[in-house]
C-alpha cells in the first residue's frame, strides 16, 4: 500500500484572492464596518417601525444558527472560516440589540454609543472577512495524504456498526459511547447494550427513553433502560425492542378481549384509582361481587391509615358519567363497601304499606327505600331507652320534607304514637293531616299556641310521673310526636319576642321531652344558627335520634348536619335536582342526549343508629293536590289522642281544636288513655271527650278568666336573672364572699341552675362596671 500527496482541490464557489484583490475588499470591507457602526449607535434611538428593529435581531439569530450548524464535521478549516465571517454580523447584532434594551435596564445613555464605537473599533483593523478568504485560499494549497483505494469487494457492514453510526451521528448522545451490543435474532432490529459515559462523567440527564427512541426511530415504548448493579452512575443498560414491543402489544390488546369483567375491574382499579394523584391512592380492592345490575366493591386502605376517596375521581376512574350511580357506605375509619349500579336504584320507588308504617317490636318505622333494595328505617320510640327521639330533616324547597313529614305523621297514627304537627305555612304543605291527626295547628299563630300546651302537658306529665327516669309505653300516657315543618319561619321571624320564646320552648322540650314520651322532629332548609333563633342546642337536639339531609342548597348546611353524628369513613355524596339518564358526552355531541330529566324530591342520606344510608321516601301518587292512598292508610286506624287530664292542662286551645265528629254519648273516666276508636263508627268517642273537656273548662272560666295554657317562656323570663342572683347574694354579706360560694349560693350544681362559665362571667363583668369590688383571691364584695 503507498500513500500519494496531491493538491487539495479549491473550491467551486471560492474565488481566487491576490494582494490586489485583498487590498480592495479590506478597504470596501472597513467602510462597511464604519457605516454599520454608526447605524447601530443611532438607530435604536429613532422612532422606527418594528420590523426595521426586528430586522437587526433577526439577522443576528440566523447567522448564529448558520454558525451552529457549521459546527458539524470535520472540516476544521471551514468552521474556522465561517466563525470569522460571522463574528462581524454577531458583534453588530448584539450591539444594536443591547441598544434597544438600554431603555428597559436603565443603563446611562452614553453606553450604547460606547458599545457600537468599541465594535467598529475592533472590526475595522481586523477586517474578519477579508482574512477569512486569505486564509481559506492558503489553507487549499496546502498538500493532503490521500489512501489508495481497496482493490475487490469492501467489506461488509455488521449491524454492530450500523447501530453505532447512528448513536455517533447522533446530538443527544454527546460524548457517551455504546459497548457490548448484543443483536437478539439476525434480520431484527431488537437489541441490547451498554452505554459508557466520559470518564469521570455521569450519564446526561438528556439522554432519557424519548432521546434514545428519537436516535433508533423507535416507539418510546420499545426503549427499557436499567442502571447496572455494582456499577456508578456512567453506566447505563439499554434496551431498544421494536418488535418485542409490538408483540406486547398484541399480547395485552388480546388479553383484554379474553379477560373477564373481574379481571377488567382489577386492573382498572390498580391502574387508574389506587395510584398517586388517582381517586385512592393507597386503599386497595379487597373483594368485589358483579352482578347483573349490580357492583360492589370491598375497598381498604392500609392499617394505621384513614380511608380518603375522592367520589368524583373515581367515578371518573371506573367511567361511570351518572355519578348518583356509585355509592360508598363506610365500614369504620379504613374500610367500605361501593356500590355501582347500572341505572339510579332510586328512580322508581314503590309506595307504602300500613306494615311499612307500622312501629316493630324496636320502635322504628318505615320511611322510605334504601339503595339497596332494603327499608329505611328510624326510631319513634327507644325501648331500651324508655324515651321518645328527637329528629332533624334538612333540604331546600322542593326536596321532599313536606312528603316525609307526611309519612310521619301516618306512621305516628297507625303506630298508636298521638301526633301533633306544626305547619307555619298556613297548612299549605301538608293539607291531608288536618283532620286526621290530634292536633294540626296553621301558620305561626296556632304554632305558638300549640306549643305552649305541649309545654304544658309536658310538665303535667313531669308532676305525675311518680319520679320515673323513663318513660312506660305500655302505661297511663301515649308517645307524643310534635312535627314541626318549615320551622326557620317561626324561629327567624321578625318578631323577637315570638322567635325567642319559640326557640325556648322547642329547646325546653327538646331537653326533658324525652323522660315524659315527647318526641320533636324538625323540618328546616337550613341548620345556620341564625335561622333556628340563634340556639344551637336545637340544632344539636335534634340530631340526637336520626337526621335526614336531603338535597341541601349549600355545603355548609350538610356540613352542619353531619357535624358530630357522622358515621366513621361516612362518605356523603351531594344530591343532584334531577338525575339526567342518557346525557353523557356522546349523547351530547350527537344531540340525543335527553332534555328532561327525572327530579330527586325525598331522595337524600338518612343518619341513625351510627350509619350513612343513601335511600328516598316512598313515593305517593298525587291526585288533584292531594295523597288519597295516605288518607285510606290513616284513616283505616283509630287516631290516638290526650287522655282528659292531659287535655285540661293543655287548655282551651287543645280543646278548641278543629273536629267535625257528632256528640259522643259517654265520657271516659279521667287520667285514663283514650280507647282506640271503631273504624266503621266515625270518631264519636273523640268528639265526646272534647265536648266533656270544654264543658269542665267553661265551669271553671269564672275562677280561670284565661283558659289557654300560659306561656312557660313569659314565666321563665320573670325568673331572676343571674346579675340580680348575684347581687342579693352579696346583699348580706359586707364581708364579701369567695367565687365558689358565689356560684353556690346563685344554684351553680344544682338542677335548673345557671352554668358555672356564666356566673363567672357575670361576676368579672360587674367588677369591671364597678358594681363589686374585688379584694383579691377572687373574693367579690358589694361597694
Amino acid at each position: 500500500m503507498t500513500t500519494e500527496i496531491v493538491k487539495a482541490e479549491p473550491v467551486a464557489e471560492e474565488r481566487g484572492l491576490t494582494r490586489k484583490t485583498a487590498r480592495r475588499l479590506a478597504r470596501a470591507e472597513r467602510l462597511v464596518y464604519g457605516a454599520a457602526g454608526t447605524w447601530a449607535a443611532i438607530g435604536p434611538t429613532l422612532e422606527l417601525p418594528w420590523w426595521a428593529h426586528g430586522a437587526a435581531i433577526v439577522t443576528g439569530a440566523v447567522a448564529g444558527w448558520r454558525l451552529w450548524r457549521r459546527m458539524e464535521g470535520d472540516d476544521w478549516t471551514g468552521q474556522l472560516t465561517a466563525a470569522m465571517r460571522t463574528l462581524p454580523v454577531l458583534g453588530w447584532s448584539a450591539t444594536y440589540t443591547a441598544s434597544l434594551l438600554a431603555p428597559v435596564f436603565h443603563y446611562p445613555n452614553g453606553w450604547p454609543m460606547l458599545g457600537a464605537a468599541a465594535w467598529t473599533a475592533v472590526m475595522v483593523p481586523m477586517a474578519p472577512f477579508t482574512r477569512s478568504k486569505g486564509l481559506r485560499q492558503a489553507a487549499e494549497k496546502l498538500p493532503v495524504l490521500q489512501e489508495p483505494q481497496p482493490v475487490g469487494e469492501p467489506e461488509p457492514v455488521t449491524f454492530q456498526d450500523h447501530v453505532r453510526v447512528l448513536w455517533a451521528r447522533a446530538q443527544v448522545t454527546g460524548e457517551t459511547e455504546l459497548h457490548g451490543i448484543r443483536q437478539y435474532q439476525a434480520g431484527e432490529p431488537d437489541f441490547e447494550a451498554v452505554i459508557l459515559a466520559p470518564a469521570g462523567h455521569a450519564m446526561p440527564p438528556a439522554l432519557n427513553k424519548r432521546a434514545i427512541a428519537a436516535v433508533f426511530d423507535v416507539p418510546e415504548d420499545a426503549v427499557d433502560t436499567r442502571e447496572l448493579p455494582g456499577y456508578g452512575p456512567g453506566r447505563l443498560a439499554v434496551q431498544v425492542a421494536p418488535r418485542l414491543a409490538e408483540a406486547r402489544h398484541h399480547a395485552q390488546l388480546h388479553a383484554a378481549i379474553e379477560e373477564t369483567p373481574g379481571q377488567a375491574l382489577e386492573r382498572m382499579w390498580a391502574e387508574h384509582v389506587d395510584i398517586t394523584g388517582g381517586a385512592a391512592p393507597g386503599v386497595d380492592l379487597v373483594q368485589h361481587d358483579i352482578g347483573e345490575d349490580q357492583i360492589r366493591l370491598w375497598i381498604s386502605s392500609a392499617r394505621g391509615q384513614t380511608l380518603s376517596v375522592n367520589h368524583a375521581k373515581l367515578c371518573s376512574a371506573l367511567e361511570i358519567d351518572d355519578t348518583s350511580r356509585l355509592v360508598m357506605e363506610g365500614a369504620g375509619p379504613r374500610e367500605a363497601v361501593v356500590y355501582i349500579y347500572r341505572a339510579n336504584p332510586l328512580l322508581e320507588v314503590r309506595a307504602p304499606t300500613r306494615e311499612d308504617l307500622r312501629m316493630d317490636e324496636r320502635g322504628r318505622i318505615s320511611i322510605g327505600v334504601a339503595h339497596d333494595g332494603s327499608v329505611a328505617r328510624i326510631q319513634l320510640f327507644n325501648f331500651d331507652t324508655g324515651r321518645a327521639q328527637h329528629g332533624i330533616a334538612a333540604g331546600t324547597t322542593g326536596a321532599g320534607k313536606s312528603g316525609l313529614m307526611r309519612l310521619l305523621g301516618a306512621a305516628q297514627r297507625i303506630s298508636g304514637v298521638i301526633s301533633w304537627m306544626a305547619d307555619v305555612q298556613g297548612g299549605m304543605s301538608m293539607p291531608e293531616m288536618e283532620g286526621r291527626i290530634d292536633y294540626f295547628a296553621k301558620g305561626p299563630v296556632e304554632t305558638m299556641k300549640q306549643l305552649r300546651a305541649l309545654h304544658a302537658v309536658k310538665v303535667y306529665r313531669e308532676n305525675h310521673s311518680s319520679g320515673r327516669g323513663d318513660f312506660d309505653f305500655h302505661g297511663q300516657w301515649r308517645v307524643i310526636q310534635w312535627t314541626g315543618d318549615e320551622i326557620n319561619r317561626l324561629l327567624s321571624s321578625l318578631d323577637q319576642d315570638i322567635r325567642r320564646e319559640a326557640a325556648w320552648m322547642i329547646g325546653d322540650l327538646q331537653k326533658t321531652g324525652q323522660k315524659v314520651g315527647i318526641g320533636v322532629d324538625l323540618s328546616v332548609q337550613s341548620l345556620h344558627l341564625k335561622e333556628l333563633g340563634d340556639n344551637h342546642e336545637i340544632r344539636e337536639k335534634g340530631k340526637e335520634g336520626h337526621v335526614v339531609m336531603l338535597r341541601t342548597a349549600s355545603s355548609s348546611t350538610q356540613g352542619m348536619g353531619l357535624d358530630g353524628i357522622a358515621p366513621a369513613g361516612a362518605h356523603i355524596s351531594p344530591i343532584p335536582e334531577r338525575i339526567y339518564q342518557g346525557a353523557g358526552a356522546k349523547e351530547l355531541f350527537e344531540g340525543t342526549a335527553a332534555t328532561e330529566g327525572v327530579p330527586t324530591p325525598g331522595m337524600g342520606w338518612l343518619i341513625t343508629e351510627g350509619k350513612a344510608t343513601l335511600f328516598r321516601t316512598f313515593v305517593l301518587k298525587k291526585v288533584a293536590g292531594r295523597y288519597p292512598q295516605l288518607e285510606e292508610l290513616m284513616d283505616s286506624c283509630p287516631m290516638p289522642t290526650l287522655t282528659p287530664g292531659e287535655a285540661r292542662a293543655a287548655g282551651a286551645t287543645y280543646a278548641r281544636r278543629n273536629t267535625t265528629a257528632p256528640v259522643p254519648e259517654t265520657p271516659q273516666p279521667a287520667d285514663t288513655p283514650s280507647a282506640p276508636l271503631d273504624v266503621a263508627t266515625g270518631l264519636p268517642g273523640l268528639t265526646k271527650e272534647l265536648e266533656h273537656i270544654v264543658d269542665v273548662l267553661e265551669a271553671a272560666r269564672d275562677k280561670t278568666p284565661d283558659a289557654e295554657a300560659p306561656s312557660p317562656y313569659a314565666a321563665a323570663a320573670k325568673a331572676p336573672t343571674i346579675r340580680q342572683r348575684i347581687l342579693a347574694a352579696l346583699a348580706d354579706k359586707p364581708e364579701g364572699l369567695a367565687l365558689k360560694d358565689i356560684r353556690a349560693a346563685v344554684g351553680c350544681g344544682i338542677e335548673g341552675g345557671p352554668a358555672t362559665r356564666s356566673v363567672n362571667n357575670e361576676v368579672s363583668t360587674l367588677a369591671t362596671e364597678g358594681a363589686l369590688i374585688n379584694l383579691g383571691r377572687s373574693v367579690y364584695r358589694l361597694p
